[in-house]
């Protein structure tokens, strides 16, 4: 059965404070545009702080999550496409130079002029006009408006001199170096007070500025670190589910059971399996 090309946008506007509970990942790409409010966005291990305006693209594969800033008032549109979606538009292959050359491989963070800004939202409300109709040729429509899309925003970035940096101060390059330690060594049984003692802080200064930086606290985050590696292990390989819990730093295979659920939904068996079927 050929799969249908992916796409999906929509518009939420939340009026009170939200954080997503785990970072998560996508097998499209994804584009997130900030209409009011502030935000913190959280990819690969470092935060950026946006604000009104302001326009984020997701390369596929990498982790990431937004969380609180400022009042928690926010409006955003959020755009998913997969590459076939993207090519259809070009009439080439998703595998061709001339569709990778408009899907970039890392992802980043512009800062649209105002006029930069009424240009793109332009092109959204078509999109979300289109997008919730049932017109003819409706995914073609789409698909232009997509690619257009695309040509803006990698037009926008050609001009600037440089992209947004993630946040820097130096108490989120602390955080930064902690969160470091946490992907090198999941496997190992960590607490607080080593983290603290190893870090030369105390545990109490330490979990203010991580939760502060990321929006998880510590446990949240290693756990978060430990069932993204169980994940590859169940994908890429065929040890026991108890072997996998072991060498993600889990202390017991009842916790790695309950913990990988509440991230996932999933079972570890559960996801191995629906992983294969798909």
């Amino acid at each position: 059965m050929i799969a249908t090309p992916r796409f999906a946008i929509e518009q939420a506007l939340r009026k009170v404070p939200f954080s997503m509970s785990a970072d998560h990942v996508h097998q499209a790409h994804e584009i997130y545009y900030l209409l009011a409010g502030e935000r913190y966005y959280y990819i690969n291990q470092r935060v950026y702080a946006l604000q009104k305006g302001d326009l984020i693209w997701i390369s596929k594969h990498d982790f990431h999550r937004t969380s609180n800033k400022g009042s928690g008032s926010h409006e955003r549109i959020l755009i998913n496409f997969d590459e076939e979606f993207a090519a259809s538009s070009m009439n080439v292959s998703p595998s061709s130079d001339q569709n990778q050359l408009l899907l970039p491989e890392k992802s980043f963070l512009l800062r649209p002029s105002a006029e930069e800004q009424c240009e793109l939202e332009h092109l959204f409300r078509q999109m979300l006009d289109e997008y919730h109709q049932e017109h003819a040729y409706r995914q073609l429509y789409l698909q232009s408006l997509l690619l257009q899309l695309l040509i803006r925003i990698r037009r926008i970035q050609s001009a600037t001199a440089d992209t947004i940096a993630p946040e820097r101060s130096e108490k989120q390059q602390r955080v930064y170096s902690v969160i470091a330690y946490l992907h090198a060594h999941y496997d190992e049984s960590l607490s607080l007070d080593q983290l603290a003692e190893h870090f030369y802080i105390s545990s109490t200064y330490l979990c203010r500025i991580f939760k502060q930086t990321t929006g998880f606290t510590l446990v949240e985050y290693l756990q978060d670190v430990r069932v993204q590696q169980a994940r590859a292990y169940l994908r890429e390989t065929s040890w026991k589910v108890t072997s996998i819990a072991e060498k993600t730093g889990f202390d017991s295979i009842a916790h790695f059971g309950r913990v990988f659920k509440h991230l996932t939904g999933h079972t570890p068996l559960q996801y191995r399996k629906k992983y294969k079927k798909e």
